[in-house]
């Protein structure tokens, strides 16, 4: 086939410069970039940051990749602003990939807090306070615990009654919470509208009141309509104990089923190692990595079992039967369980439920051992519901193989219950290990479990986020050393499709497809390759000393408990004046350049200077509640309080200043 004069005229053009080809043939080609690559177009010349600064190339690019972000359906609602979420988008990114935050500072003095939903609940001065952290709001709603507390429970005597609240789950501007009476062997769970107009007017602020037989290993999940809240205490045909399943609607405060859901046959009972829980679409995904109560001796696959429960008691019996999806084979290594990490995500680009598991292996049984994070897509409610039901038992979602022809398989009988599967190749975007293959031991930042605080993964970055505990010495020569937390991340990119350096073939061909479907065609994605961007640690070793003395405010940090998401970094500290309190300090890293919150001072971090002169070391003089010490419960930290009780009465929902804006710490970095 000839090609036409016009075919001749762009390959022309494009031959000379790609910003000379005509503007319809580059929004085609800039419309299929993601987020990354656009903003990097954008930099190499002022004709091209011209043409890119278009809307209409915006929109194409949050549509196709970031159309579920706060920002991406903020400019979708207002249907203009792509350009500028596009470009806070990549900023969040890159900010979290090289470990360079705009902003850190104290928001709060607690006994105990939790941060979701870009908002933070914390418990100071014997009540509940929410601020909204990514809103940068500058006024918290304040919940009276004691009020609430005496006219919801009747047994509760908060003249004599030693209470302890436990901070469960946080979403759509509702707050879960348990409370347990000191000397009483009931519990209860509550779920209140925290937002400041309540739309659920005839049942008020209180959605959900209910008593709890047990709480062993409760976990909630909840969105603005159901609520499920589980415990591992029934106990199943085999004499194992089982996950007992409760399903509330929140709009009417009633359950959906007559008695809790069992879920027969799901083995896995530590939350966050083994199993996991999130809601997703009004369902409640359940995620397990046992595929059976006991072990076996002689295995090759191992698999994630997984099931969805739907809120309607008639489609339960559909959606409870456990599937399996493929996980790993035995054969590429022994686990380090003590590192093992189980969640749920969702994708920012295609708002998919994700399995994100870590796993610190040895590779192919080798002598070094290290990270490596795992994804795996999971299908919405939707697509369950065009499957065919499936059969009784997770076995009968795999189709039986044939066992491989090996000695070991000659020692099974019948008793034995193997699992094989032929071994997969993965996605690279589905999967990443910390180090690039030939990384020596010595070239790593490694630190250990018990100085590193907490871990966690974040998706839309692709990097490792670390919290971790870096002592120093506190002046040169010293031998005397000073808690130090840090941030340390270790992210990646994707190469250019072309193989430039003959990797894999002849130099200057694109990367062919790795994997192919049923019918022999290419995957997608699958010619997609990776590099590491290296290990990055915050603040560097020269930093001043006023931004390590925020970020660990005492000689030891004492217990940290902490929580991230997509674009910033939370967590609770130590400090000095708050001893005997049970308060820490509660401290935000923020990697949103949009994030500004009021009263931050700037900070240079290029020099070491003096601290400014208006800044106030010390937490603020206020009130201190007789709070008790915080519990080491990873899910549900407790807090007690004391039997002291105002007199005056007061809202159970209140707004007031929020207090960080009293505390005053914290600097602006860049």
């Amino acid at each position: 086939m000839v090609p036409g004069p016009r075919v001749s005229m762009v390959v022309s053009a494009m031959a000379k410069n790609l910003d000379c080809i005509p503007y319809d043939v580059f929004y085609q080609v800039a419309s299929t970039l993601d987020c990354q690559d656009l903003i990097h177009l954008s930099r190499v010349n002022r004709t091209l940051n011209h043409l890119i600064q278009n809307e209409s190339i915006a929109r194409k690019a949050i549509q196709n990749d970031l159309l579920h972000t706060k920002e991406g359906q903020q400019a979708s609602r207002a249907k203009t602003g792509y350009r500028r979420a596009l470009g806070r988008l990549f900023d969040i990114k890159e900010s979290f990939a090289t470990a360079q935050p705009y902003s850190a500072s104290i928001l709060a003095y607690g006994s105990s807090f939790l941060y979701s939903d870009g908002c933070l609940c914390y418990i100071y001065n014997e009540e509940i306070r929410l601020l909204d952290v990514h809103g940068a709001s500058q006024v918290e709603q304040v919940l009276n615990i004691q009020n609430v507390l005496s006219r919801a429970i009747p047994e509760c005597n908060p003249r004599e009654d030693t209470i302890q609240i436990g901070l469960m789950y946080y979403r759509d501007g509702i707050l879960a919470f348990t409370v347990e009476l000191e000397d009483r062997p009931d519990a209860w769970l509550l779920a209140m509208d925290m937002r400041r107009k309540v739309e659920h007017k005839k049942s008020g602020r209180l959605r959900l009141l209910t008593r709890l037989r047990h709480t062993r290993r409760l976990f909630v999940r909840h969105n603005g309509s159901y609520l499920y809240y589980g415990t591992h205490t029934a106990m199943g045909d085999r004499g194992y104990p089982q996950w007992a399943i409760n399903c509330v609607d929140l709009r009417t405060g009633q359950p959906t089923t007559d008695k809790p859901v069992v879920l027969e046959n799901f083995a896995g009972c530590e939350i966050g190692q083994t199993v996991c829980f999130d809601i997703h679409q009004d369902h409640l995904y359940a995620v397990s990595t046992l595929v059976d109560f006991e072990a076996e001796e002689v295995d090759w696959t191992s698999y994630y079992v997984w099931l969805c429960l739907s809120p309607q008691a008639k489609d339960q019996r559909r959606h409870i039967m456990p599937n399996r999806t493929w996980r790993r084979q035995h054969r590429e290594g022994p686990i380090n369980d003590t590192w093992s990490d189980l969640t749920l995500r969702h994708d920012e680009a295609t708002k998919r439920l994700m399995i994100l598991e870590c796993r610190r292996e040895w590779r192919d049984g080798g002598s070094e051992n290290a990270r490596t994070y795992y994804m795996q897509p999971l299908p919405s409610p939707a697509e369950l519901a065009q499957q065919k039901p499936p059969g009784p038992g997770p076995a009968s979602t795999v189709t039986p193989v044939a066992l491989p022809d090996e000695p070991l398989t000659r020692t099974l009988d019948s008793t034995n219950k193997p699992n094989y599967e032929p071994p997969r190749k993965r996605l690279r975007r589905h999967f990443h290990p910390e180090y690039a293959q030939g990384v020596e031991p010595a070239q790593r930042r490694d630190y250990i479990l018990a100085k590193t605080q907490f871990r966690s993964y974040n998706l839309s970055a692709s990097t490792f986020v670390d919290l971790v505990n870096d002592p120093s010495p506190e002046r040169p020569g010293s031998f005397i050393s000073h808690d130090r937390l840090r941030v340390r991340v270790v992210s990646r990119k994707r190469k250019c499709p072309i193989d430039e350096a003959g990797d894999e073939g002849e130099p200057g061909l694109l990367f062919r497809p790795e994997l192919n479907d049923a019918d022999g065609q290419p995957i997608e994605h699958s010619e997609e390759r990776y590099a590491s961007r290296g290990v990055s640690l915050w603040p560097p070793d020269d930093a001043p000393r006023e931004l390590t003395q925020l970020l660990c405010p005492s000689k030891r940090c004492g217990s940290v408990q902490a929580a991230a998401d997509e674009r910033s970094l939370v967590y609770s500290v130590d400090q000095d004046g708050l001893e005997g309190t049970g308060h820490q300090a509660i401290v935000l890293i923020n990697f949103d350049p949009s994030l500004r919150l009021p009263g931050l001072q700037r900070m240079d971090l290029t020099r070491s200077g003096a601290a400014p002169t208006d800044e106030c070391h010390g937490p603020v003089a206020m009130e201190r509640p007789r709070i008790g010490a915080l519990g080491d419960e990873r899910v549900g930290v407790h807090t007690s309080l004391s039997r002291r009780r105002a007199n005056q009465p007061m809202p159970s929902v209140r707004e007031e200043r929020a207090l960080y804006l009293s505390i005053r710490r914290g600097y602006w970095l860049r």
